[in-house]
């Protein structure tokens, strides 16, 4: 049953619409929303407060029993929204039940030897490998193959692990080629088509990714030296080889324009200010193999150009590198809200389901039809889909029941997973809970624990469909800025939120 705020009719069932908010009453409602338990919003008072509503603001969501699904407060619970990060959710729980939260992804360097003018076994001068070693010399009279096993959050110090780990072993030289392979998921140039060009967040992603497949385009102070493109991990800043930046006249209207596969022109900075701008990596598993041919050489092993290939069956270990375990991905994308992260984890849970899956969109509709089995009260899994498995862009759609439900899936192993902040900043006590944000479009999905000490959990959707719409079918790709009155719409939407939690945990 859905109990709605009414303090005049407490036991009324019925549901709400979404509500139009201007951005007036928008800031208005907050004083209700705002208000202990004894000072709920009247029926009538919200009506007259719908009625005022004219730019188009629709609010959404539910507040349940986490354990029973029951609905305890509910408005527009069965209009659907666009769910942005939020969708990270189903895609952890599908995650975490298709691959196990232990599951780790294996980074691997492999050795196949030449026959032929092919690969075959790993090959190695002296006798080859043995027991997991290298023979005297130290020669790979073979390919060496960098083998992605679709870790997420492979960095360059895990590039320099496996170096040590093969140095180790007593790898010295490679006389034939130097590979990799991505082949174990597929490789994307972009997320989401919908975004501008320069967005770091819409990443290339594949099996073979590193530095969250993001590069730092760094100009000198002054405009001295031109442009570099770097990696940039924990181990420090180096050379990205894949990524190519030229020089670009000043005075146009974009500083930094995409010129072809991880090219980009960009204009110097203003004189005595150095400038550096964030884009995305198109070709992930290039990048990766360009860097640790680079590493290589500085450990003194010599490696020609990477070509993609595929490791052969009876290619032979020589070094290895394993993820976190997944729960621990996982909580890390929750908290972060990588759209990289997100999608090489969907992908590598759909492959359980359909081992050729190959795009993002049906790697999302096998782990959907996965969760949506289970019966559904209100209007049911109708209208629900998940374009990918991180929620950028705008061609997901679920209500909020429908996240709900998704949530509840997931269970005790999603639900300790959720962080307590939203975009850096600690969440209310007691509230934990995964946000999604896009230009007028702001959601929030978790589980709260009330001043009485009742468990809740919560779906919570704010959105301009209109404003939205129109940005959309405005989008020139080479504009990275969010438009102003975003941004303003965005914090009446946070004040919104916030109100609405105050409510919830001083209520229950």
């Amino acid at each position: 049953m859905t109990v709605l705020p009414d303090s005049d009719r407490p036991d009324s069932k019925r549901r709400l619409p979404a509500m139009p908010l201007g951005r007036r009453p928008f800031l208005g409602l907050l004083g209700c929303l705002a208000l202990p338990a004894v000072a709920r919003p009247s029926y009538a008072a919200t009506i007259d407060y719908e009625g005022r509503g004219s730019e188009g603001t629709a609010l959404g969501y539910i507040l349940f029993d986490p354990d029973s699904g029951r609905a305890v407060e509910a408005r527009a619970a069965d209009t659907p929204f666009i769910p942005a990060s939020v969708a990270k959710l189903p895609t952890a729980s599908a995650a975490l039940a298709l691959l196990g939260p232990d599951h780790r992804f294996a980074t691997r360097l492999l050795g196949g030897g030449l026959s032929g003018g092919g690969l075959s076994g790993g090959g190695l001068s002296g006798g080859g490998l043995s027991g997991g070693g290298l023979s005297t010399d130290g020669v790979l009279r073979g390919d060496l193959i960098l083998q992605g096993g679709g870790d997420p959050a492979l960095a360059t110090e895990g590039l320099l692990q496996l170096l040590d780990q093969a140095r180790a072993a007593g790898l010295r030289r490679v006389e034939g080629r130097f590979l990799y392979d991505a082949t174990l998921l597929p490789e994307l140039a972009e997320i989401d088509s919908g975004q501008p060009w320069a967005a770091p967040y819409n990443t290339g992603a594949g099996a073979l990714s590193l530095n969250y497949n993001r590069a730092l385009l760094s100009w000198g102070r002054g405009g001295r030296g031109g442009p570099e493109a770097l990696t940039v991990a924990d181990a420090g800043r180096l050379p990205l080889d894949s990524v190519t930046v030229l020089p670009m006249a000043a005075g146009g209207r974009f500083p930094l324009l995409p010129d072809g596969a991880d090219r980009w022109r960009m204009t110097p900075p203003a004189t005595g200010e150095a400038g550096a701008a964030w884009v995305p990596v198109a070709r992930p598993g290039l990048a990766a193999a360009t860097l640790f041919r680079r590493l290589a050489a500085e450990a003194g092993i010599a490696l020609p150009p990477p070509l993609p290939g595929q490791a052969p069956a009876a290619a032979m270990p020589i070094a290895t590198l394993d993820s976190l375990p997944l729960a621990e991905l996982v909580r890390g994308l929750l908290r972060h809200s990588n759209n990289l992260s997100a999608e090489v984890i969907g992908l590598a849970a759909a492959r359980r389901l359909d081992p050729a899956v190959a795009t993002l969109g049906r790697s999302a509709a096998l782990l959907q039809g996965l969760l949506a089995r289970q019966p559904l009260d209100g209007a049911g899994w109708g209208g629900l889909r998940l374009a990918n498995h991180s929620g950028l862009g705008t061609g997901s759609r679920a209500t909020p029941r429908q996240m709900a439900a998704l949530l509840r899936a997931g269970g005790p192993a999603l639900w300790d997973l959720l962080p307590g902040e939203e975009d850096g900043k600690a969440l209310p006590p007691g509230i934990r809970a995964k946000s999604g944000t896009l230009a007028y479009v702001k959601g929030l999905a978790g589980l709260l624990t009330a001043t009485s000490g009742q468990r809740l959990g919560f779906v919570l959707f704010i959105a301009d469909a209109r404003r939205r719409a129109a940005m959309d079918a405005a989008l020139d790709r080479r504009v990275t800025a969010i438009p102003p009155d975003a941004r303003a719409w965005a914090a009446d939407a946070r004040a919104l939120q916030s109100g609405l939690l105050e409510r919830w945990v001083l209520t229950y």
